[in-house]
Protein backbone atom coordinates (compact mmCIF):
# COMPACT_ATOMS: atom_id res chain seq x y z
CA UNK A 1 0.00 0.00 0.00
CA UNK A 2 1.03 3.03 -1.12
CA UNK A 3 1.41 6.10 1.87
CA UNK A 4 3.46 9.74 2.17
CA UNK A 5 5.99 9.94 4.91
CA UNK A 6 7.17 13.39 5.33
CA UNK A 7 10.52 14.75 4.53
CA UNK A 8 13.05 15.23 7.47
CA UNK A 9 16.46 15.03 8.17
CA UNK A 10 17.01 11.31 8.43
CA UNK A 11 15.79 11.32 4.88
CA UNK A 12 18.38 13.59 3.35
CA UNK A 13 20.03 10.67 1.34
CA UNK A 14 17.10 9.28 -0.45
CA UNK A 15 15.64 12.83 -1.23
CA UNK A 16 18.45 13.40 -3.23
CA UNK A 17 18.70 10.54 -4.74
CA UNK A 18 14.80 10.76 -6.21
CA UNK A 19 15.46 14.33 -6.95
CA UNK A 20 18.60 13.53 -8.83
CA UNK A 21 16.53 10.69 -10.69
CA UNK A 22 14.09 13.28 -11.47
CA UNK A 23 16.52 16.13 -12.19
CA UNK A 24 19.72 14.94 -13.84
CA UNK A 25 20.53 17.90 -15.12
CA UNK A 26 21.50 18.69 -11.06
CA UNK A 27 23.90 16.82 -9.59
CA UNK A 28 23.16 15.36 -5.95
CA UNK A 29 25.21 17.23 -4.38
CA UNK A 30 23.36 20.21 -5.42
CA UNK A 31 19.75 18.35 -4.09
CA UNK A 32 21.56 18.01 -0.36
CA UNK A 33 22.81 21.11 -0.25
CA UNK A 34 19.33 22.65 -1.27
CA UNK A 35 17.32 20.03 0.90
CA UNK A 36 19.55 20.78 4.03
CA UNK A 37 18.66 25.10 3.27
CA UNK A 38 14.80 23.70 3.32
CA UNK A 39 15.17 22.24 6.73
CA UNK A 40 16.99 25.00 8.30
CA UNK A 41 14.21 27.35 7.00
CA UNK A 42 11.81 24.79 7.93
CA UNK A 43 13.26 25.12 11.20
CA UNK A 44 13.86 28.76 11.85
CA UNK A 45 10.11 29.50 10.19
CA UNK A 46 8.20 27.35 11.70
CA UNK A 47 6.73 26.50 8.11
CA UNK A 48 6.24 22.72 8.70
CA UNK A 49 7.32 19.82 6.49
CA UNK A 50 9.99 20.55 3.43
CA UNK A 51 7.49 17.89 1.14
CA UNK A 52 6.63 14.00 1.56
CA UNK A 53 8.06 10.83 0.08
CA UNK A 54 5.51 8.54 -1.45
CA UNK A 55 6.42 5.21 -0.11
CA UNK A 56 5.93 1.30 -0.91
CA UNK A 57 6.45 -0.21 2.06
CA UNK A 58 9.47 1.05 3.58
CA UNK A 59 10.71 2.54 0.10
CA UNK A 60 10.62 5.81 -1.19
CA UNK A 61 9.65 5.73 -4.76
CA UNK A 62 8.90 9.47 -5.10
CA UNK A 63 8.87 12.74 -3.74
CA UNK A 64 7.03 16.17 -3.63
CA UNK A 65 8.76 19.24 -2.24
CA UNK A 66 6.82 21.93 -0.52
CA UNK A 67 7.17 25.50 1.11
CA UNK A 68 4.94 27.48 3.19
CA UNK A 69 4.86 30.74 3.81
CA UNK A 70 2.23 33.09 4.88
CA UNK A 71 1.66 36.30 2.60
CA UNK A 72 2.31 39.05 4.60
CA UNK A 73 -0.28 41.23 2.76
CA UNK A 74 -2.97 39.11 3.02
CA UNK A 75 -2.64 36.49 6.19
CA UNK A 76 -2.90 34.14 3.92
CA UNK A 77 -0.80 30.48 3.83
CA UNK A 78 0.77 29.96 0.34
CA UNK A 79 2.26 26.80 -0.41
CA UNK A 80 4.47 26.34 -3.17
CA UNK A 81 4.99 23.26 -5.13
CA UNK A 82 8.51 23.77 -5.78
CA UNK A 83 9.64 19.83 -7.26
CA UNK A 84 8.13 16.45 -7.59
CA UNK A 85 9.24 13.13 -9.12
CA UNK A 86 7.77 9.61 -8.97
CA UNK A 87 9.02 6.33 -10.32
CA UNK A 88 7.92 5.17 -13.47
CA UNK A 89 6.17 2.55 -11.99
CA UNK A 90 4.17 4.35 -9.78
CA UNK A 91 4.01 7.34 -11.88
CA UNK A 92 0.34 6.73 -12.12
CA UNK A 93 0.10 8.17 -8.05
CA UNK A 94 1.66 11.47 -8.82
CA UNK A 95 -1.93 13.24 -9.18
CA UNK A 96 -3.01 11.84 -5.41
CA UNK A 97 0.32 12.87 -4.59
CA UNK A 98 -0.45 16.24 -5.47
CA UNK A 99 -3.83 16.72 -4.20
CA UNK A 100 -2.88 15.40 -0.69
CA UNK A 101 -0.42 18.37 -0.32
CA UNK A 102 -3.52 20.69 -1.54
CA UNK A 103 -5.94 19.65 1.07
CA UNK A 104 -6.13 23.06 2.57
CA UNK A 105 -9.29 24.92 0.42
CA UNK A 106 -8.09 28.13 2.31
CA UNK A 107 -4.66 28.11 1.13
CA UNK A 108 -3.24 29.44 -2.39
CA UNK A 109 -1.09 26.98 -4.02
CA UNK A 110 1.52 27.92 -6.80
CA UNK A 111 4.48 26.17 -9.05
CA UNK A 112 7.20 29.20 -10.10
CA UNK A 113 8.70 26.69 -12.72
CA UNK A 114 6.32 23.98 -13.63
CA UNK A 115 7.84 21.74 -16.60
CA UNK A 116 5.57 20.90 -19.73
CA UNK A 117 4.14 17.68 -18.05
CA UNK A 118 3.81 19.37 -14.57
CA UNK A 119 1.56 22.28 -16.48
CA UNK A 120 -0.74 19.50 -17.83
CA UNK A 121 -1.11 17.69 -14.87
CA UNK A 122 -1.79 20.99 -13.03
CA UNK A 123 -4.19 21.78 -15.60
CA UNK A 124 -5.98 19.48 -14.44
CA UNK A 125 -6.12 20.25 -11.08
CA UNK A 126 -7.45 23.64 -11.41
CA UNK A 127 -4.28 25.94 -11.61
CA UNK A 128 -4.19 29.17 -13.86
CA UNK A 129 -0.89 30.01 -15.54
CA UNK A 130 0.28 33.07 -16.03
CA UNK A 131 2.57 33.68 -18.89
CA UNK A 132 5.42 36.22 -18.87
CA UNK A 133 8.96 36.91 -20.41
CA UNK A 134 12.24 37.25 -18.66
CA UNK A 135 14.55 40.15 -20.79
CA UNK A 136 18.02 40.92 -19.97
CA UNK A 137 19.56 44.59 -19.07
CA UNK A 138 22.76 45.77 -18.98
CA UNK A 139 23.13 48.22 -16.28
CA UNK A 140 26.54 49.77 -16.69
CA UNK A 141 24.33 51.15 -19.53
CA UNK A 142 21.33 51.77 -17.60
CA UNK A 143 23.05 53.61 -14.79
CA UNK A 144 23.54 56.48 -16.81
CA UNK A 145 19.91 55.95 -19.20
CA UNK A 146 17.83 54.31 -16.90
CA UNK A 147 15.01 56.23 -15.27
CA UNK A 148 14.94 57.42 -12.36
CA UNK A 149 11.29 58.33 -10.28
CA UNK A 150 12.38 57.63 -6.32
CA UNK A 151 15.39 57.14 -3.80
CA UNK A 152 16.85 54.80 -2.62
CA UNK A 153 16.66 54.01 0.84
CA UNK A 154 18.68 50.92 3.49
CA UNK A 155 16.55 48.66 4.78
CA UNK A 156 17.78 49.31 8.34
CA UNK A 157 17.33 53.25 7.47
CA UNK A 158 13.32 52.53 6.79
CA UNK A 159 11.08 54.52 9.38
CA UNK A 160 9.12 52.52 12.02
CA UNK A 161 6.17 51.36 10.20
CA UNK A 162 6.35 52.34 6.70
CA UNK A 163 6.84 48.58 6.30
CA UNK A 164 4.46 46.20 7.86
CA UNK A 165 6.86 44.42 10.87
CA UNK A 166 5.62 41.15 9.42
CA UNK A 167 7.34 41.70 6.23
CA UNK A 168 10.58 43.55 7.35
CA UNK A 169 11.10 40.61 9.08
CA UNK A 170 11.02 38.37 5.58
CA UNK A 171 12.93 41.45 4.32
CA UNK A 172 16.05 40.57 6.67
CA UNK A 173 15.55 37.22 6.63
CA UNK A 174 16.12 37.06 2.74
CA UNK A 175 19.23 39.37 3.36
CA UNK A 176 20.25 36.91 5.90
CA UNK A 177 20.12 34.20 2.98
CA UNK A 178 22.35 36.17 0.52
CA UNK A 179 19.43 38.44 -1.39
CA UNK A 180 20.18 42.03 -2.20
CA UNK A 181 17.90 43.82 -0.12
CA UNK A 182 16.54 47.56 -0.81
CA UNK A 183 13.81 50.08 -0.49
CA UNK A 184 12.63 52.72 -3.17
CA UNK A 185 10.95 55.53 -1.66
CA UNK A 186 8.46 57.51 -3.49
CA UNK A 187 5.23 59.22 -3.65
CA UNK A 188 5.67 59.13 0.38
CA UNK A 189 5.22 55.46 0.35
CA UNK A 190 8.36 52.55 1.04
CA UNK A 191 8.61 50.07 -1.53
CA UNK A 192 10.47 47.08 -0.67
CA UNK A 193 12.86 45.18 -3.78
CA UNK A 194 14.31 41.89 -3.02
CA UNK A 195 16.93 40.53 -5.53
CA UNK A 196 19.04 37.30 -6.15
CA UNK A 197 21.96 36.84 -7.78
CA UNK A 198 23.32 33.75 -9.85
CA UNK A 199 26.12 33.26 -12.07
CA UNK A 200 25.35 32.26 -15.78
CA UNK A 201 28.51 31.65 -17.71
CA UNK A 202 30.71 33.08 -14.60
CA UNK A 203 28.92 36.41 -14.97
CA UNK A 204 26.54 37.69 -11.90
CA UNK A 205 22.80 38.20 -13.23
CA UNK A 206 20.36 39.61 -10.52
CA UNK A 207 16.50 38.39 -10.83
CA UNK A 208 13.66 40.47 -8.71
CA UNK A 209 12.54 38.16 -6.44
CA UNK A 210 10.02 40.36 -5.19
CA UNK A 211 8.53 44.08 -6.32
CA UNK A 212 5.20 45.29 -5.49
CA UNK A 213 4.84 45.56 -9.50
CA UNK A 214 7.47 45.12 -12.53
CA UNK A 215 6.58 49.21 -13.04
CA UNK A 216 8.35 49.98 -9.88
CA UNK A 217 12.09 48.10 -11.33
CA UNK A 218 11.65 50.07 -14.73
CA UNK A 219 11.12 53.67 -13.23
CA UNK A 220 14.19 53.31 -11.48
CA UNK A 221 16.47 51.34 -13.45
CA UNK A 222 19.05 54.16 -12.68
CA UNK A 223 19.64 53.97 -9.17
CA UNK A 224 19.11 50.27 -9.10
CA UNK A 225 21.80 49.51 -11.75
CA UNK A 226 23.95 51.81 -9.77
CA UNK A 227 23.51 49.64 -6.69
CA UNK A 228 23.94 46.22 -8.28
CA UNK A 229 26.92 47.07 -9.88
CA UNK A 230 28.23 48.47 -6.56
CA UNK A 231 27.69 44.37 -5.41
CA UNK A 232 29.62 43.43 -8.38
CA UNK A 233 26.58 42.41 -10.59
CA UNK A 234 26.22 43.99 -14.41
CA UNK A 235 23.03 42.38 -15.38
CA UNK A 236 19.69 41.91 -14.40
CA UNK A 237 16.70 40.08 -15.68
CA UNK A 238 12.89 41.06 -14.34
CA UNK A 239 9.94 39.62 -14.71
CA UNK A 240 7.25 40.98 -17.42
CA UNK A 241 4.31 40.34 -18.69
CA UNK A 242 4.10 38.38 -22.31
CA UNK A 243 4.56 40.40 -25.01
CA UNK A 244 5.37 43.77 -22.92
CA UNK A 245 8.46 45.87 -24.57
CA UNK A 246 10.36 48.13 -22.27
CA UNK A 247 13.31 50.46 -23.60
CA UNK A 248 16.97 49.32 -23.07
CA UNK A 249 15.63 45.63 -22.14
CA UNK A 250 16.83 42.48 -24.89
CA UNK A 251 15.20 39.49 -25.29
CA UNK A 252 16.40 36.87 -23.28
CA UNK A 253 13.93 34.37 -22.23
CA UNK A 254 10.50 34.06 -23.69
CA UNK A 255 7.30 31.88 -23.07
CA UNK A 256 7.95 31.00 -19.60
CA UNK A 257 5.33 30.89 -16.82
CA UNK A 258 4.52 30.32 -13.45
CA UNK A 259 0.93 28.62 -11.96
CA UNK A 260 -1.38 29.45 -8.93
CA UNK A 261 -4.69 27.97 -7.77
CA UNK A 262 -5.81 30.11 -4.84
CA UNK A 263 -6.02 33.80 -4.84
CA UNK A 264 -3.33 35.77 -6.41
CA UNK A 265 -2.33 39.45 -7.54
CA UNK A 266 -0.60 38.76 -10.74
CA UNK A 267 1.13 42.14 -10.72
CA UNK A 268 3.20 41.25 -7.70
CA UNK A 269 6.63 39.38 -8.10
CA UNK A 270 6.61 37.50 -5.41
CA UNK A 271 8.92 34.47 -5.47
CA UNK A 272 9.82 34.80 -1.38
CA UNK A 273 11.42 31.63 0.06
CA UNK A 274 10.74 30.12 -3.05
CA UNK A 275 13.17 27.76 -4.74
CA UNK A 276 14.97 30.60 -6.64
CA UNK A 277 16.22 31.28 -2.69
CA UNK A 278 16.14 28.05 -1.34
CA UNK A 279 16.80 25.49 -3.51
CA UNK A 280 18.90 28.06 -6.26
CA UNK A 281 17.03 27.15 -9.54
Amino acid sequence: MLKLRAIGHDGLDAASDLLTKGFPSRTRDFWRRGLKRLLDHEGTAGAGPIGNFLMAGETPIGILLTITRSDKGTGRKVINLSSWYVEESHRWYAPRMLLAAMSDSRATYTDLTPSKAATELNNRLGFRTIDYDLPLFALPWLAIAGRRRGRLVALDAVPAGAIAEALMRDLRAHRDLGCIVTVIESGGRHHPLVFDVIRKKRIPLARVIYAESSDLVTDNLAILARLLLRHGVPLLCLQLPRGRHVPHAWRWKSGLRYQVKGEWDERIIDELYSERVLLKV
